[in-house]
């Protein structure tokens, strides 16, 4: 969907007051795989709620939690950070793989996407802040190593990963898969939050990707990252929407390729894997 359609779909909202974000975000049904697309690693992963009743934005609110089950910690942690009315299993097959290589993945519920919430990305930028020091307050059942965390997040998760980094310079990374702009923002003022961002970023990018190609938004923002060393990463023949599990948003307008959602699933989560456990000095013997 280009700019133009966006607005003009925004205005009708606006103005009839409908819940029409929810067909264009729509929430789709969970697509788990037969078999997990990348190499599992020695744990077994435990997968559980934390109720938060005092989120940040003042309203209740939830985390899901991937543990590895009798690792000893402190654990590193990466914090996923979710997208428009985007949901954990939504990468379900990444965080069961971080866990099972020994990382506390914690992935903070986001608020429904309205496009009459004028705090929309403020309130999905603290919840994903709270949840980072949630996890350094032993809060979530685990413990984590405060010196190895990391950020992540998908499409505009992955852009508002990078508004908690701004704000919140703890943890060391920022792992973008395909991150995109917005028409408008709410509650943030992006320009001035990117020169904060003093974390590595990795983006992890589609050659095909239609929605935000890698020579657009991501190029752009690299040049915005003044104080962040930046790391590309451009999957052969990638799409979007291969980032994420769920097939009921693809399109038979969406560009040719001979790559499958599982084999792209798994290149990114292998690369984000090594990612981390380079920048942690994590290696496999270790597990």
């Amino acid at each position: 969907m280009t700019f133009r359609m966006i607005c003009a779909v925004t205005m009708l909202v606006l103005v009839s007051g409908c819940g029409v974000e929810n067909l264009i975000f729509a929430v789709w049904p969970p697509n788990l795989f037969d078999e997990p697309p990348a190499e599992l690693g020695p744990f077994e992963v435990e997968e559980y709620r934390v109720a938060v009743p005092d989120g940040a934005d003042g309203e209740p609110t939830g985390i899901t939690m991937f543990k590895p089950v009798n690792a000893t910690g402190p654990l590193p942690a990466f914090v996923w950070v979710l997208g428009s009315n985007v949901q954990a299993y939504y990468h379900q097959s990444l965080h069961e793989t971080l866990a099972s290589w020994g990382y506390a993945v914690i992935v903070p519920d986001a608020r429904p996407l309205t496009f009459t919430d004028f705090q929309y990305h403020r309130r999905n930028t603290d919840l994903a802040k709270q949840a980072v020091q949630l996890a350094i307050d032993g809060e979530l059942e685990v413990t984590v190593d405060a010196n190895r965390i990391g950020l992540g997040g998908y499409s505009i998760g992955g852009t508002m990963a990078l508004f908690a980094a701004a704000e919140d310079q703890r943890p060391q990374s920022v792992v973008l898969w395909a991150p995109t702009s917005s028409p408008f923002w709410t509650g943030v003022d992006p320009d001035a939050l990117y020169p904060l961002v003093t974390a590595d970023a990795y983006f992890l990018l589609a050659e095909f990707d239609h929605v935000e190609p890698p020579s657009g938004f991501p190029a752009e923002l690299q040049q915005k990252l003044t104080a962040a060393e930046s790391t590309v990463y451009i999957i052969p023949q990638g799409l979007h929407l291969f980032f994420q599990q769920p097939t009921t948003g693809d399109s038979p307008t969406d560009p040719f390729t001979d790559l499958t959602r599982f084999e792209q699933q798994g290149i990114a989560i292998e690369r984000t894997r090594a990612y981390l456990d380079e920048l942690f000095e994590i290696g496999r013997s270790e597990n």
